[in-house]
């Protein structure tokens, strides 16, 4: 891999903030809860949901790694 590909992973990787993406998981959720939510709407919602969630989900493995080697 090229240095310029792992600067840009990096750098994709340093822009996401889970901190963000749970009050946006916050949002989504409250916003699915409503009565009067479109179809379509709830679909783009739910969407952006299961990626934010896996985003999240993969970031926290990674620390959880780190916490490991550097409990050892």
């Amino acid at each position: 891999m090229s240095d310029e590909k792992k600067t840009s992973k990096k750098e994709k990787k340093d822009d996401f903030n889970i901190d963000e993406a749970l009050v946006r998981l916050e949002e989504i959720n409250t916003k699915l809860s409503e009565k009067d939510i479109a179809l379509n709407e709830s679909i783009e919602l739910y969407k952006e949901g299961t990626i934010l969630a896996a985003k999240c989900q993969e970031q926290l493995k990674g620390i959880e790694k780190e916490l490991k080697i550097l409990n050892e």
